[in-house]
């Protein structure tokens, strides 16, 4: 119940009149119920012995055995109680009261797939939900779609798992505009298999927010969760700018065992509370946040191939500050074989990976200077105190590792030079890094742009030549004192491919970058588990 009164609090300006509601696995109906409960007299109207719906929810539900259709009457049973009070002065309306609490819960009872059956789409303002996430079984569900040629045309990204089908009806089934908050395990961030639904998710919505929330937050799975709460995009072609809020949730304001009992410590109202301030100003949010647990994060981050567990964008430092880690961690011998093993599962899965990928043969390729394909433009160093003193939501990049802004400024701001779609590279700081910044940007003396000359936009791809250009930077040996300076770059060669002809190759290049991507997901995987290793120590 914290769970669903959190996401009441974030969602209470979402429910407007006309608004159509829905969760695709609703059980007892909580998430549809607990947002009206205060403002049942202002959405049910009585008129002319008629009741008058102002909003529509929709609550479905699978089942076959009595235990399974248990719930769904659990959820109508729950209705009657939040509307006892309009009930009670309505004694003879019994009948359409009875009318409006069978329309608004559903049992599935036709199809194995339950609501997934139905291939729903743009049809809900606001979809709510909890829906099941298991891998076992879900085969058996693939192969009933597999059955149906419109099911088939509707489940197009092969997601894993029970909750991967969810994912993509709930994109799916949501109006553009639409809204979504929807509790998820970690499978859906961190599979490398689902990368496309990730893809997928990106293409469709923004993401406004993610919350991590703790193990044992449900007492059904043990499983880690998290809210993620998305809008669904009125253009496909709409490219998101804003960032993202991610917050660390370590306690939930209840014990998270069967008891279940009431505690001190609350993080999630906080990740709320601080969430509702950020949907009012979501890029200038990060300069009047203090609060540890939360990082506004660019949306560069959340690219397909990378996994998504915000909770890996905490230092340990961090986490042992916060209490989420402590500072040494015991296992005695014979667990610690135990952990090898699950990690040896693991690592045998990233080298089946691997093995899976395609190796691009790149033996025809050109040296071109780096100078002659791309300009170099002035710019005005943004300072500190500059940024102090016009704050805004345009962001400033400096030389930093991570593709990260030093601040931000205001737009439109007289002699200040602002670029976007670029790549920039690090002349001083984390020397030699180069990003594509896809929105509008600054940046200080650090930070370099650098503009692809219009004769090779349409033949050269940006994200190959970021990485070819930060490969080539990388090797130079560059430091403080000695920076990749504007003379120095421009000077370097770096190798592009070419067909048969001699004309540079697009496709090559775009296949090159995504095996690129599709490596470094791994090797950050593998790097990350053995990092693990060094947070134990063994009792002897």
């Amino acid at each position: 119940m914290k769970v669903v009164r959190a996401i009441e609090m974030i969602i209470q300006d979402e429910i407007r009149e006309e608004a159509v509601i829905c969760d695709p696995a609703c059980g007892v109906g909580k998430f549809l119920l607990e947002p009206i409960k205060s403002k049942i007299d202002r959405f049910y109207k009585i008129k002319d012995g008629k009741i008058i719906p102002k909003i529509t929810i929709r609550g479905f539900d699978k089942g076959f055995g009595n235990n399974e259709q248990k719930t769904i009457i659990l959820a109508k049973a729950n209705m009657l109680i939040y509307f006892s009070e309009v009930i009670k002065n309505y004694p003879n309306h019994t009948k359409e009261f009875a009318d409006l609490f069978n329309s608004t819960f559903t049992l599935k009872t036709d199809s194995i797939l339950g609501t997934l059956k139905d291939p729903v789409e743009n049809t809900y303002d606001l979809i709510l939900t909890n829906p099941p996430y298991v891998t076992d079984g879900s085969s058996n569900f693939k192969e009933e779609i597999q059955k149906n040629n419109d099911l088939k045309k509707y489940y197009k990204i092969n997601a894993m798992g029970v909750e991967g089908l969810f994912m993509e009806w709930i994109i799916r089934a949501l109006k553009p505009n639409g809204k979504a908050f929807i509790i998820v395990p970690d499978g859906i961030f961190n599979r490398q298999n689902d990368r496309n639904l990730r893809a997928f998710l990106c293409q469709e919505c923004f993401i406004d927010g993610i919350i991590s929330l703790p193990e044992n937050t449900f007492f059904t799975t043990k499983q880690k969760t998290y809210i993620l709460c998305i809008t669904k995009k009125n253009n496909k072609t709409d490219i998101q700018s804003d960032p993202v809020f991610t917050y660390l949730v370590s306690e939930i304001g209840e014990s998270r065992d069967v008891y279940r009992f009431d505690i001190e410590q609350n993080d999630l109202i906080e990740a709320i509370t601080l969430y509702n301030f950020f949907k009012g100003n979501k890029k200038a949010f990060e300069n009047i946040n203090t609060d540890p647990r939360c990082k506004i994060v660019p949306i560069e981050k959340f690219e397909s191939e990378i996994y998504w567990s915000i909770d890996r964008w905490w230092s340990k430092e961090e986490k042992i500050t916060l209490g989420i880690e402590k500072e040494n961690k015991t296992l005695s011998v014979l667990e610690f074989s135990s952990y090898l093993s699950c990690m040896a599962d693991t690592l045998e899965n990233f080298s089946l990976g691997l093995k899976k990928i395609k190796i691009v043969n790149n033996n025809q390729t050109k040296k071109v200077k780096i100078g002659n394909i791309f300009d170099f433009p002035a710019i005005k160093g943004i300072t500190k105190s500059f940024i102090e003193s016009n704050k805004g939501n345009i962001p400033v990049y400096g030389g930093k590792k991570e593709q990260e802004p030093i601040g931000y400024i205001k737009d439109n701001i007289k002699n200040v030079v602002y670029f976007e779609n670029c790549l920039a590279w690090n002349r001083e700081g984390s020397v030699g890094y180069v990003f594509y910044h896809k929105n509008k940007f600054t940046t200080n003396d650090h930070h370099r742009p650098m503009i692809i000359k219009e004769e090779y936009i349409q033949i050269l791809d940006i994200e190959y030549m970021r990485y070819a250009i930060e490969k080539v930077l990388l090797s130079q040996g560059f430091k403080w004192s000695k920076t990749a300076s504007k003379e120095k770059v421009a000077n370097l060669s770096v190798s592009i491919p070419i067909t048969s002809t001699g004309k540079f190759d697009i496709e090559k290049q775009k296949e090159i970058i995504a095996t690129h991507k599709k490596i470094e997901e791994i090797k950050n995987s593998t790097f990350d588990e053995l990092r693990k290793i060094q947070e134990y120590s063994l009792i002897i």
